[in-house]
């Protein structure tokens, strides 16, 4: 059986654009919007569900996620360019900590510096992360 270049997903609860998306550890082939420091699978696009909702999906609707090593993504605070950028509790990308004993999950670079609730482009480098640091 062929892949497809981007997973086939079904949403299993609202998602914004251009928010991390995660693996729901409920349902299989199911994405989630991704909570703080989690590991992100992808961005969904900057698509709404219709011109009536805000929602890129909702509950059992199919997920579009952006391709290509550039993706757009919604900034939950200020973000510095050539940073790397972790999911904030909204999926928002943040500023990785660059120190205490938490380990980062590293969705990718900031190519932008952005305010928060900007869209901004991120060089994706999935599965990154930053140990935990003494």
């Amino acid at each position: 059986m062929p892949f497809a270049s981007t997973p086939n997903l079904a949403a299993g609860g609202t998602i914004r654009p251009y928010r991390f998306v995660k693996c729901s550890t409920a349902a299989d082939n199911t994405g989630l919007e991704a909570d703080d420091n989690e590991r992100a699978i992808g961005v969904a696009s900057g698509d709404t569900k219709s011109h009536d909702s805000a929602n890129h999906a909702e509950d059992g609707d199919q997920i579009s996620l952006q391709t290509g090593a550039v993706v757009l993504v919604e900034a939950g605070g200020s973000i510095t360019r050539g940073k790397q950028c972790t999911s904030d509790a909204d999926g928002k990308a943040t500023a990785a900590t660059e120190s205490g004993t938490t380990v980062q999950e590293i969705a990718g670079i900031c190519l932008e510096s952005a305010a928060s609730g900007t869209i901004f482009r991120m060089l994706w480098q999935p599965s990154q992360w930053r140990p935990a640091l003494s």
